[in-house]
């Protein structure tokens, strides 16, 4: 997670780990992947793609433990996240979480006592035992329930990567009746999140990732700027900034749709000084606090950018993710098409 090279504890606990084992450190998601570039530890720490616990089950022939470094906002996140990845990934090595920012250690298995107690002693940690979080996941009356862990007040409450609401309460709980979500305990709504799920096709409520967090990027440190000498053509990317280092790395330009993919996308980019065009609406939900954009980016706010962002993609970039163009023509049709919709517009 980002915290955890922001911090610079990726770097000191992977040298002390190296004075007694062979290591092989990886990373996993887009923020995650952001702050491994910022921290220029690259050549020694691997992005990996795909989800923490398909991660886990794919190298776990191929090591003989697991340390999960982290530095989240409160030890009940990590440790939670450390409780999930366990449980989900069915992996029986030894799992030991290290939580930098509360300074302890934690063995997850009896096999990782060991471990623990040589990493805690040589890093001056406290070791803890693993907290027993109970029952999680129920079924009742035809309904299921599952409890959300490690939430704290105010946390953004995501289903499937889609922002849902607010927590108002740390007991969130989701109830799921015959492959649709029906209710929320804990959580204030967000319409807009919700019409989003429902467009969505039947979920299994004990295999929908859910995430809550105040903020995607907690820590700070300062974007680690590059020149990519030859950039050509424009991107589409719509509600989902996930992939932007696939879809953008070497591009000239980028239309986003979404606040907050605007905000995300925008201030990646920033660090390859690629810029955007940004379609919102402003019901943005600052996931992402403090973003920049490069210069040359132009923010559009309208109505309803969920329609006019399918009239974008539909006629400027014949519904596919890519043209073969310049991003000033692009900007300029945009902004054309779009001229009677457009409530505002902010430059770079």
């Amino acid at each position: 997670m980002p915290g955890i090279f922001d911090s610079g504890w990726a770097k000191r606990i992977i040298d002390f780990l190296r004075t007694k084992h062979e290591v092989l450190p990886t990373t996993y998601g887009t923020m995650g992947r952001t702050a491994l570039f910022d921290s220029g530890l690259e050549r020694e720490i691997q992005f990996v793609k795909g989800e923490p616990s398909e991660i886990l089950t794919k190298i776990s022939k191929t090591v003989d433990a697991f340390v999960l470094p982290m530095y989240a906002t409160s030890p009940l996140k990590s440790h939670a996240h450390c409780w999930h990845l366990l449980k989900s990934s069915g992996i029986t090595k030894p799992l030991v979480e290290i939580e930098a920012k509360s300074r302890c250690v934690i063995p997850w298995n009896k096999e990782a006592r060991e471990l623990s107690s040589w990493i805690a002693s040589g890093l001056r940690l406290e070791l803890k035992e693993a907290p027993a979080f109970g029952e999680t996941f129920w079924v009742s009356g035809g309904k299921k329930y599952r409890r959300i862990l490690g939430v704290e007040v105010g946390d953004y409450v995501m289903v499937n990567r889609v922002v849902i609401g607010r927590a108002n309460s740390e007991n969130v709980i989701l109830v799921e009746e015959n492959g649709v979500l029906t209710e929320f305990v804990g959580v204030d709504l967000k319409l807009g999140g919700l019409r989003k799920l429902q467009k969505l096709e039947k979920i299994d409520l004990k295999k929908i990732r859910v995430e809550t967090t105040s903020s995607l990027r907690f820590t700070t440190k300062k974007p680690r700027m590059i020149e990519i000498p030859k950039r050509s053509g424009v991107v589409f990317i719509d509600h989902a900034g996930y992939d932007v280092y696939d879809l953008a790395w070497g591009v000239e330009g980028v239309v986003v749709v979404g606040d907050d993919t605007s905000s995300i996308v925008g201030d990646i980019l920033f660090r390859l000084q690629v810029p955007i065009l940004g379609i919102v609406d402003g019901d943005e939900d600052k996931l992402l606090k403090g973003s920049q954009l490069s210069e040359g980016s132009v923010i559009l706010t309208v109505e309803n950018d969920d329609s006019v962002g399918e009239e974008v993609f539909r006629k400027v970039f014949k519904r596919k993710a890519r043209l073969g163009r310049k991003f000033s023509e692009v900007k300029r049709e945009i902004i054309f098409l779009l001229r009677d919709k457009i409530k505002r517009i902010l430059e770079v």
